[in-house]
């Protein structure tokens, strides 16, 4: 149960990959779409959450960028 998951230290740590699209009225040339992907299962979200709510991973990863 979920419960059980948050009192064991080996909490799945990850974070939200979100798609580029190119887009040339943007100042960049592109924007991230609001939809996201978590890093741990892969699984897409509409929106970013504190958590994957298929994995149960605490987003709290840095992604690196």
């Amino acid at each position: 149960t979920m419960s059980e998951n948050r009192e064991n230290n080996s909490k799945i740590h990850a974070y939200w990959i979100h798609r580029k699209i190119e887009d040339p009225s943007a100042v960049s040339g592109f924007f991230y779409t609001r939809e996201c992907t978590c890093s741990n299962c892969g699984k897409e979200v509409n929106m970013e959450k504190p958590h994957c709510p298929f994995c149960g991973a605490v987003m709290d990863e840095d992604p690196g960028e």
